[in-house]
């Protein structure tokens, strides 16, 4: 029976030691966004992990003891994206929402790089797993403690972060969001494709990157490496989309469309596949 008993012992400290501690941070403490990460991290606990999951004081979410939450101090009342982001998109224009939300992920990283109760209990931690609503103030923080990361990207993977994530999206056939251009572009519709995704770029730059790179070094965080080099230094990116459907794709030259139609089937197929084998060894 001794050897039984050894060998009891000894899975279970092999379970503990393949266990690891990994961080969830929330970037708007209700909606899509929470419920991203709060999935993401039932199926890591489910798997062993111990997880705990980082919101702001505004969440009106209860901890549980499956998925604890850690939260930290903010000055802004429950439902504040509505008035200060959704509501100036409406009834202003986009760049004052997007002003807006620059000014909260601001005060978001002083209040989250302030909680030094939380920042001490993050230290043990091996993993920060982050939705991409988060991402200003999750990499500060990560790079703070010097603790890996990964980021969950919702939405096509046409986004304004894809060039620091090496995504390919060459401009002269994947159309930018919010241009409504489909893969098959004029050559005007190309130039107006890369007026907007350089003009996006300038804008992230100016409005976000900006402010947070004054804030690395106010906080002495990593001043050797920039805010976009922080940003592009993550283990994993995980997009949720299908690149099949959600990733425009030029019609290959000497293809017909019904061959076209066949292959990106094809390819929705083996992706089905795959992802279902990834999901079943995460």
């Amino acid at each position: 029976m001794r050897p039984f008993f050894r060998m009891i012992v000894f899975l279970l400290e092999l379970n503990v030691a393949l266990a690891a501690k990994i961080a969830g941070v929330s970037g708007v403490a209700s909606g899509s966004h929470y419920f991203i990460i709060r999935s993401a991290m039932e199926e890591l606990a489910s798997r062993g992990h111990e997880v705990v999951l980082v919101v702001s004081s505004d969440a009106q979410i209860k901890s549980s003891d499956k998925i604890p939450h850690k939260t930290f101090k903010v000055p802004y009342e429950p439902g504040f994206t509505e008035e200060l982001i959704i509501k100036p998109a409406i009834e202003e224009n986009l760049l004052k929402a997007i002003w807006n939300l620059n000014q909260i992920h601001r005060v978001l990283c002083e209040c989250f790089l302030n909680s030094t109760e939380l920042l001490q209990e993050l230290k043990g931690f091996d993993l920060i797993v982050y939705e991409a609503a988060a991402m200003p103030f999750a990499v500060l923080v990560a790079d703070l403690l010097h603790i890996p990361r990964v980021v969950i990207a919702p939405g096509p993977p046409n986004a304004v972060f894809a060039h620091l994530h090496m995504i390919p999206m060459p401009v002269s056939y994947i159309p930018q969001r919010f241009t409504g251009f489909s893969c098959n572009m004029t050559f005007i519709q190309r130039v107006i494709n890369l007026g907007t995704y350089v003009f996006t770029k300038l804008l992230m730059d100016m409005m976000f990157a900006y402010s947070m790179s004054s804030l690395k070094v106010k906080y002495n965080i990593t001043p050797e490496v920039t805010y976009n080099e922080a940003i592009a230094n993550v283990e994993l990116v995980i997009v949720l989309a299908d690149f099949a459907m959600e990733y425009a794709q030029p019609l290959l030259q000497g293809r017909s469309k019904k061959q076209f139609k066949t292959l990106v089937t094809t390819e929705i197929r083996k992706s089905s596949c795959s992802h279902g084998k990834f999901s079943h060894k995460l």
